[in-house]
């Protein structure tokens, strides 16, 4: 009986999205979104043709409004600025934000329900671990309209690549589900979506063959996936995918030898994101270069000065009053930058890539690459920090800093997790555990999720000829 229930369950699961995806977008977008998400789309529209001066006008309106909103309704904010002093009604400009600390991501992890706005039962709302990139892995909650504002800005970011929700693509995720039980692959609609977990031996060549017979114009991942992907297209000998518009990288720090080897593979261009489980900046590539372009209308820019020349990114973001982020310090990194974009005209901050959200590979006994850790690793229970390191093929060692009331209990959830998420990988790898007081911080103070000491580069050449 149970059996039967799962099986009518998936069954309707994935009739429900085919019926979404058929469903005419003017449609879909009523039913499904939120008002916010229409809204959105067409203050996106119009900002276009802003200039400066009106794109400054609204950061610092909305930057006032959220700071108003955070001291009546969000305990962490009101405690602080009680305690400063600080009265956001008499904020006048930018400069009046200095007194205001800078948030780090150990006192979002360490306080979470204080940056709850406390008018919003939790249970409206979804939770979610950021991956961890830092090593230090928060949890955040997000609202329905938080997330019609963040659907809305990548419309209008993928839009630059004459992108269309309609189109057909291949969507390569963390986990692919179906009445609850994790598959390889489906496809609903105009859509393809295969499991990353799966990415590894036949099943790489068998997703190769799906994904020419379905002809996609696009392929979603994260950097290190795409890699996989386009490394197994080269190995076996196989021409680009007829047809292809562009492959679509997020997450993750999109590297120079990667865009070129992917563009090689795919035969199409990579087009590149910047987002964030936070819900506090977004940025993505415009028409005619390869910038990332941060959008001023999702939250205010700050760069923090770092080493080497380097900016560190702290951000405010305005799509989010349930969980306010306000001055916080993301850990990631930019270079070289600029306040206007040459190439299509929009007066973002525009950066050429950006640093610290490099999610290396492990490399399995055989050579396998397993990629993008950071898009299923969430929060260990009783772990403070933790790292991967490797130094040879096939064998990892996971460093751990545990919290007080680490127990044999949290070592086996967390044997039992890695177990879940690297799936068919698991056996690839021989994982050690290594208890410790800390883990070192590189220059720029953050903690690597994977310390690699394998030649990521030469191994990838390697396994394409």
């Amino acid at each position: 009986m149970i059996k039967k229930l799962l099986a009518l369950s998936a069954s309707a699961e994935k009739a429900a999205l085919n019926i979404y995806e058929r469903t005419p977008l003017s449609l879909r977008y009523r039913l499904f979104y939120s008002p916010a998400f229409l809204r959105w789309l067409t203050l996106l529209k119009e900002s276009e043709n802003w200039d400066k001066e009106r794109v400054r006008a609204y950061q610092l309106e909305q930057t006032r409004n959220l700071l108003i909103h955070s001291m009546k309704n969000v305990p962490y904010y009101r405690n602080l600025f009680s305690a400063s002093g600080f009265n956001p009604e008499n904020v006048q400009n930018f400069d009046d934000l200095r007194v205001i600390p800078y948030l780090s991501k150990e006192n979002v992890r360490d306080n979470t329900r204080e940056f709850i706005d406390e008018r919003v039962p939790l249970t409206s709302l979804t939770k979610k671990s950021t991956g961890g990139s830092s090593g230090i892995p928060i949890t955040v909650y997000r609202s329905r309209s938080n997330e019609a504002a963040f659907l809305a800005f990548r419309t209008s970011i993928l839009a630059r690549i004459a992108y269309r929700p309609k189109a057909r693509e291949v969507m390569l995720w963390p986990d692919v589900k179906l009445g609850g039980k994790s598959i390889p692959f489906m496809r609903y609609g105009n859509r393809l979506v295969c499991s990353v977990r799966y990415l590894t031996g036949e099943w790489i060549l068998k997703y190769l063959d799906m994904i020419r017979n379905f002809q996609p114009e696009y392929i979603l991942g994260y950097p290190s996936v795409l890699t996989v992907l386009s490394n197994a297209l080269k190995h076996n000998n196989l021409p680009p995918y007829r047809g292809m518009k562009a492959a679509i990288s997020y997450s993750e720090n999109l590297s120079a030898w990667q865009r070129e080897f992917m563009e090689m593979s795919f035969g199409s261009r990579v087009f590149s994101m910047y987002a964030m489980t936070e819900r506090a900046a977004i940025a993505g590539e415009c028409e005619n270069s390869t910038g990332l372009h941060f959008h001023p209308l999702y939250g205010m820019m700050e760069l923090k000065e770092g080493d080497h020349g380097r900016k560190e990114v702290v951000v405010t973001g305005f799509t989010n009053n349930e969980m306010p982020l306000i001055r916080y310090k993301t850990g990631d990194l930019i270079g070289e930058h600029s306040e206007f974009c040459h190439a299509c005209g929009r007066r973002h901050l525009v950066a050429g890539t950006i640093e610290g959200r490099s999610h290396e590979f492990l490399v399995g006994r055989n050579g396998e690459l397993i990629p993008a850790l950071s898009s299923w690793m969430g929060t260990f229970r009783n772990v403070l920090q933790y790292q991967f390191f490797q130094k040879q093929p096939g064998k990892v060692v996971l460093n751990i800093v545990p919290a007080k009331a680490f127990s044999k209990s949290d070592h086996a959830l967390i044997l039992e997790e890695l177990e879940r998420i690297f799936g068919q990988m698991k056996d690839a790898v021989y994982l050690e555990f290594n208890f410790v007081d800390h883990i070192p911080r590189t220059s720029s103070g953050k903690i690597k999720m994977i310390e690699q000491q394998l030649d990521l580069y030469n191994l990838v050449a390697r396994n394409a000829n």
